[in-house]
C-alpha cells in the first residue's frame, strides 16, 4: 500500500505531546474520552509543523539583541516558498506558518523575557517517562537567569504556535490556564531530568521559569510551586491511561486496513 493511502496512525502504546496532556489534564471526563482516542488513534493529516518557525524564533530568542532581521529572513523564505509553490495544501500550510510568525511578533510585549538568557537546547527532543505513558516535549530555548550569589536559575519556554478555538466564558479561560500550567509541571520534570544527569553544582532548576507562552492568545503560564503536587496527580491519571489504553475503542469510520502501528 502506497503511504498516501494510509489514513490512521494507531499508537499501541500510550502517548501524548506535553500539551495533549495538558489539555487532558484540565479536562472532564467526556471530553477526555475523546481526547484518549485522538490520542490512540491519530488521523494522518499533512502536519503543521512550522520548522522554519521554529529555527528563527530559536535563532531570534537566542541571539544576543534579540535580532529582529532573523525573523525578517524567515519571512522573506517563506514568502518566496508560498509563492512559488504549486501544490495547493503545501501552499496553505506556508500561509498558515506565516500566520503564526505574525502572531509570534505581535505577541512579543506579552513574553515577560526580562533578565532571562536563552540559550539553545542541548536536547531537543528527549521525552518524560510517566507509569508507562511517553510524553513528548519539545521546548523552544532553555532559560538561565545568572545571580551574583547563588547558583544559575535554570528553565525552559515552549512556545505554543498553534490558533486554537478563543475561549468564550470564564470557565474556559480557566480551563485553558489549568493546561498550560499542567504542562509547564511536565516541562519543569524534563529540565530537572536532564540538570540532574548533566551532574553541575552551580545550576538550579526554577519552577518559575519553566514556561508555556501561548502565541495566539498571548497568554505566559510559568510551573506552579506545587509542581510536585501536580506531578503526583499527573502520574496517577497517567497510570489509568496506560492501565485502559488497550480497551480504547476506535472512532467511526476506523478502517484496519488503511492503518499504521506504531509501537
Amino acid at each position: 500500500m502506497a503511504d498516501s493511502d494510509f489514513v490512521w496512525r494507531v499508537n499501541r502504546r500510550p502517548r501524548a505531546t506535553v500539551l495533549e496532556l495538558g489539555e487532558y489534564m484540565a479536562a472532564d471526563d467526556k471530553p477526555r474520552e475523546t481526547i484518549l482516542r485522538k490520542l490512540k488513534y491519530e488521523r494522518i493529516a499533512p502536519s503543521l509543523i512550522y520548522d522554519k518557525l521554529y529555527r528563527a524564533v530559536v535563532g531570534f530568542l537566542t541571539s544576543p539583541t534579540l535580532d529582529r532581521r532573523v525573523l525578517d529572513a524567515c519571512r522573506r523564505d517563506l514568502e518566496f516558498e508560498r509563492d512559488a509553490c504549486a501544490v495547493i495544501q503545501r501552499r496553505e500550510n506556508l500561509q498558515y506558518e506565516l500566520n503564526a510568525l505574525d502572531a509570534f511578533e505581535r505577541s512579543l510585549n506579552a513574553l515577560n523575557i526580562r533578565s532571562f538568557i536563552f540559550e539553545r537546547l542541548p536536547q531537543t527532543g528527549r521525552p518524560v517517562q510517566s507509569e508507562g505513558v511517553h510524553i513528548s516535549v519539545r521546548p523552544t530555548v532553555r532559560i538561565r537567569v545568572s545571580r551574583p550569589r547563588g547558583k544559575d536559575l535554570i528553565g525552559a519556554l515552549l512556545i505554543d504556535h498553534a490558533k486554537g478555538i478563543p475561549p468564550k466564558t470564564t470557565e474556559a479561560e480557566l480551563k485553558l490556564t489549568n493546561a498550560m500550567s499542567h504542562s509547564a509541571a511536565i516541562l519543569n520534570r524534563q529540565v530537572s531530568e536532564i540538570l540532574a544527569e548533566g551532574g553541575r553544582d552551580d545550576e538550579k532548576v526554577s519552577t518559575e521559569h519553566c514556561i508555556i507562552f501561548h502565541t495566539y492568545r498571548q497568554q505566559q503560564v510559568c510551573c506552579p510551586g506545587n509542581s510536585k503536587k501536580m506531578m503526583n496527580n499527573i502520574d496517577a491519571v497517567c497510570r489509568n491511561m496506560a492501565r485502559g489504553w488497550a480497551g480504547v475503542e476506535p472512532p467511526a469510520g476506523f478502517d484496519p486496513s488503511k492503518a499504521r502501528y506504531r509501537g
